[in-house]
């Protein structure tokens, strides 16, 4: 592969919109081999979950583990959004360079 991806899916939708289910379909078709998905919240999540000590794994998933630091995440987020819009687009590519492809998925 080359450093870049031959093509980028762009996909956002609001909650419980199907976003990680369609996006998980089109992946599986395509071949993990080929594609790779990167998610913006992964950043996010993994930032919540090292600094309270909170289970990452938990944190990925649709549930009430999730929804009780959701707010507090969120707000955080948006401040650092404030400040550098492309803060977290750039951490999520950082963090799934390694699995990089021809064809990325961004969510």
């Amino acid at each position: 592969m080359s450093d870049n991806p031959k093509r980028v899916l762009l996909f956002s939708g609001k909650r419980k919109s199907g976003k990680d289910y369609i996006t998980d379909l089109l992946s599986l078709r395509i071949g993990s081999a080929q594609s790779v998905i990167i998610k913006i919240s992964g950043p996010i999540k993994t930032h919540w979950a090292k600094t309270l000590n909170l289970d990452y794994n938990k944190l990925i998933e649709d549930g009430p583990y999730k929804e009780q630091y959701r707010g507090e995440m969120n707000k955080w987020a948006e401040e650092i959004r404030d400040r550098d819009y492309g803060y977290f687009c750039r951490e999520a590519i950082d963090m799934y360079n390694d699995a990089l492809t021809d064809i990325v998925i961004h969510l």
